[in-house]
Parts: structure tokens; C-alpha cells; sequence
């Protein structure tokens, strides 16, 4: 999505509807509104004398414009006390917007942030948030169907200024919300797809699109994964009549010098789970085909890099498999040996997708040499029970590196909450037979689950997001709550390439 920067005044735009934000017990005039009530005749402050409209956080004001070369439909938010302002509330008060505008079909929307009274610093982040947060909530995914009339997607997003804000500083971040709503779009579009239209071959056909001046792709085949003995990853895909890839891509910063750092991303890719032999129930596999949640948002990481371009090399790796049920499939009780070595006792193929990162979180390690690794899988129901769905767990090895996520999470709205690792958590992944078992049992099986990845990356500063319980249902105005797929952690992730040095 391109957002055009209008050169008109709010008051002047001629888009279909106009978005802006009014903060509790100040009158228009003083938030940068005043041109434009004055147009509308003082409606917004007479509403307000009258007691009709409060700007308590989150309460709306619905008004029609009264001339032709001004907007049609006027819509304020309240963004409650300045004081307690932050750029989340801004973004979820204007997703408030979105969603309102998304349930009228209205594909036509001009934004003013909140700009007035705060510094350079806020007047971005808000900026950001306010696109973010109504672009984001206007998302559909285009189906296949007859009545695409009735489902119009967001075509135009446009964005005034004000008068109170450097122009550079507008400028970039316009330019940084257009990338991350793009990645974030990109990566649901991603989850919503059918597996019968996703599965690892158009996977890495989506991918190879992906290549331009500053990206490279590379799809490691299935001849290529038996070469390297990537035996976990294909022992999931063996079941499938589509033979597991591996997805790397590659970005170059402008320059690249001996202090230049590698940050690599590992997505889980299980384009559909059947379960395996252990297979789900019909309730429980209906959508599956957003098991590849994780690699969704490393694609949307990689979708956005042209635009953010961090001062890092970024890598990228997407575990593409299918876990399906046939009489090559892979049973309870074999025994495998993965990419580095390691011996794992399968206790359940239904915990498929920390095998296939096994594989590819040691490929990652070994091939690119990493300063950091962080990889994201829709891993285990276990983190849903944890933390529901307002928020990814988080486990790792490095303190800094979670210290990078948190500070990337507090600025994006993207919550995460750290989860232990102890050594005693090892113990329940032993295994008689093997080095290690793929399952721990029910006790703490989100952590189990990072504790068996954790055998994998050696001593390269990892963390592990578990978004079983957020890249699928969305809680905030801006996540989507009829498609399934919500582009977690891919602001989260682009906030943190651009912080880490």
C-alpha cells in the first residue's frame, strides 16, 4: 500500500471519510481542529458543550460534511487524557476507526494524526500508529467469490499533516507505516491462504518473487535437505505428497563493513497439520492451515526490509513442510537423527513443527553464522492456556537480546512475556533411547517445547516466540477477528532490526 501524503488542509480533503483524534477536555481549536470544525460549522465543539460527545478514549463522534469540496463523512475518536496518551492507544483508537469504516464498505480514507503539542519524537511514533492502526483494521483477505462487491478492500489511505510538524520527520514516517502495514498485510494474506494453494512448493514460488537488488532467495530442495541430512524435517514431510523446501532469504544493508551484524529469523512453515499418525480431531484441525504463522511473519519482515533497511545483514528461514497421514508417514516411537547430530525419540507427531525448526534453527546457525536467532512458531496449545491471546511467549538464552524484543514490543504494542528456561525443564524431554524426546508432557509444555529448541543453536544469542495464541485471533481494534491471520511480531521484529547495532 502506497500512502499519499495530501497537500489540503483537513478541512479540504475530498475523500470519502476523514479520520482524527480529539484528547479529553480540550477543545478542537487546541488539538489542530479548529479550521475544520470552523467548516462544520463548530459541530464537534457544540457536541461536546451539549455532553453528546465526550473524548474519553475510544468514544466516537459521527458527522457529514456540509460542502462538496470538503470530506463527506467526518469521524473523531477520542484518545482520552493527553497525559496518559501512548502510541497504543493512539493505534487501537484509530483502529476503532478502521473498524467502523471496514464494516461500511468505505475504501476511501484520509488520516490526521494527533500532532499538535508534542515533540518530534511523539509526533512520529503517532503518526505511525494512526496509519497502522486504521490501515490495519481495514484489512480483508480478497476471496474467491462472486460477491467480491460486497468485501472492498482499503485502496486509497491518505494522510494530512497539519501544521505543527517537520517535514522530514512526516515524511519517514509515512514511509516507515507504509512498510509495515505492508509486511504485516503480506503475512496474513499468507496465513489466510488455503493449504490446497500453500503448501511448500508455491511457498517457495511466492518467495523466489521476493528477489530483488537487495534480496536474495535461495529454496533448498528436497534432494538438497537429503544431502544435508535434514533428517527431522523431512521425516514430517514424508507422510505428504508434497516434499518438504527450506526457504532462506537474504538482505544487504548499503554498506557493509567488518562490524556489520547478522540477525536471523526462523519461521515455522507447517503449511497444514494434520497431526500425523496422532492425529488431531476435525475441531482441532480445521485450521491448520495457519500452522505456518511463523513463517508468515518472517516473510513479512522481508516484505518490508526495502523500505525500513536496517543497518544489518538479515536472514531469513522458512521451514516448509506439509504433516500429513499416509503409509510413508513418520510414527510414534522412531527414532531420528537431525541436522546437527542430535537424536530425537518422536513421543508424538503432532508436535511436528519443533522438528522441523531443529533443523533448520542448526542449518541457520552453521551457514550464517549469526550474531543473534530468533525463531516463531504457532508451537503449542499450551502457550494459549499460559497467556491467551493477548500476548507471545517469549523464551531465550540472552538477556540482551530480550531486553532488543521488549523494548521493540513496548514501542510496536506487540506484548511479549518472558518464560524461564530452566535447566530442571530438561528433564522431561530425556529420553531412554534417544538424546532427547519432542514432547515433555502437559506440565509446562510451552516451555519444554523451548527447552528441546534450545539443543539446536549451540551458544548464539536465541529467543524463541511461541504466537500459537496470537498469530490467529486478534484481540486489539486493528487485528482482524473474521480472517485468521494477524501479522504478529512483524512490527515487533522491524522495530528491533532498526534498534539493534
Amino acid at each position: 500500500m502506497n500512502i499519499q501524503i495530501s497537500d489540503a488542509s483537513a478541512h479540504s480533503v475530498t475523500t470519502r471519510g476523514l479520520f482524527v483524534g480529539l484528547y479529553e477536555n480540550e477543545k478542537p481549536s487546541e488539538c489542530g481542529l479548529g479550521r475544520l470544525d470552523a467548516t462544520l460549522g463548530n459541530r464537534i465543539e457544540a457536541a461536546i458543550s451539549a455532553g453528546d460527545f465526550s473524548a474519553r478514549f475510544n468514544r466516537v463522534l459521527e458527522l457529514y460534511g456540509g460542502h462538496q469540496d470538503g470530506p463527506r463523512h467526518i469521524v473523531v475518536v477520542g484518545l482520552g487524557e493527553r497525559e496518559r496518551s501512548t502510541t497504543e492507544s493512539v493505534r487501537r483508537a484509530f483502529g476503532t476507526l478502521g473498524k467502523r469504516a471496514r464494516g461500511a464498505s468505505c475504501n476511501d480514507v484520509t488520516v490526521l494524526p494527533p500532532l499538535t503539542g508534542f515533540d518530534e519524537t511523539a509526533q512520529r511514533n503517532n503518526t505511525i500508529a494512526a496509519l497502522e492502526g486504521t490501515a490495519l483494521a481495514m484489512y480483508r483477505y480478497v476471496r474467491r467469490t462472486h460477491n467480491v462487491d460486497r468485501f472492498p478492500i482499503l485502496e486509497s489511505l491518505n494522510v494530512v499533516a497539519g501544521e505543527d510538524i517537520n517535514d522530514d520527520v512526516f515524511h519517514q514516517a509515512v514511509e516507515y507505516a507504509s512498510a509495515t502495514i505492508n509486511g504485516v498485510n503480506f503475512a496474513r494474506d499468507l496465513v489466510c491462504m488455503p493449504a490446497a494453494d500453500l503448501y511448500p512448493e508455491t511457498y517457495a514460488q511466492i518467495a523466489l518473487g521476493m528477489g530483488n537488488e537487495t534480496i536474495s532467495v535461495e529454496v533448498l530442495d528436497h534432494e538438497k535437505l537429503v544431502e544435508l541430512k535434514m533428517r527431522a524435517i523431512l521425516a514430517v514431510g514424508q507422510g505428504s505428497t508434497h516434499p518438504p523446501c527450506v526457504i532462506h532469504l537474504s538482505y544487504e544493508p548499503k554498506s557493509v563493513n567488518d562490524k556489520t551484524k547478522t540477525f536471523a529469523l526462523v519461521g515455522k512453515g507447517v503449511t497444514f497439520d494434520s497431526g500425523g499418525l496422532d492425529i488431531k480431531t476435525a475441531a482441532g484441525m480445521r485450521d491448520m492451515k495457519a500452522d505456518m504463522g511463523g513463517s508468515a511473519t518472517v516473510m513479512g519482515v522481508f516484505r518490508a526490509l526495502n523500505q525500513v533497511r536496517p543497518n544489518c545483514r538479515v536472514h531469513g528461514f522458512v521451514a516448509a513442510v506439509e504433516n500429513m497421514t499416509d503409509g510413508n508417514a513418520y510414527h510414534p516411537g522412531d527414532i531420528i537423527t537431525a541436522f546437527n547430530g542430535r537424536t530425537i525419540e518422536i513421543d508424538n507427531t503432532d508436535a511436528e513443527g519443533r522438528l522441523a525448526l531443529a533443523d533448520v534453527l542448526a542449518y541457520a546457525v552453521k551457514s550464517v553464522e549469526p550474531d543473534a536467532i530468533v525463531d516463531l512458531a504457532t508451537l503449542t496449545g499450551a502457550c494459549v492456556i499460559a497467556l491467551g491471546h493477548w500476548c507471545t511467549g517469549v523464551m531465550s538464552n540472552n538477556d540482551e537480546l530480550v531486553e532488543l524484543l521488549q523494548a521493540a514490543s513496548d514501542a510496536s504494542g506487540e506484548r511479549i512475556w518472558r518464560l524461564p528456561l530452566w535447566s530442571d525443564y530438561k528433564q522431561q524431554i530425556k529420553s531412554e533411547i534417544a538424546d532427547m524426546k519432542n514432547t515433555g508432557g502437559r506440565p509446562a509444555g510451552t516451555i519444554t517445547a523451548g527447552k528441546f529448541l534450545e539443543a539446536f543453536v549451540d551458544k548464539t544469542p536465541w529467543a524463541h516466540m511461541d504466537i500459537a495464541g496470537t498469530a490467529t485471533e486478534g484481540q486489539f481494534s486493528y487485528t482482524p477477528h473474521k480472517e485468521l491471520g494477524t501479522g504478529v511480531a512483524v512490527r515487533l521484529l522491524l522495530d528491533a532490526l532498526l534498534r539493534w547495532e
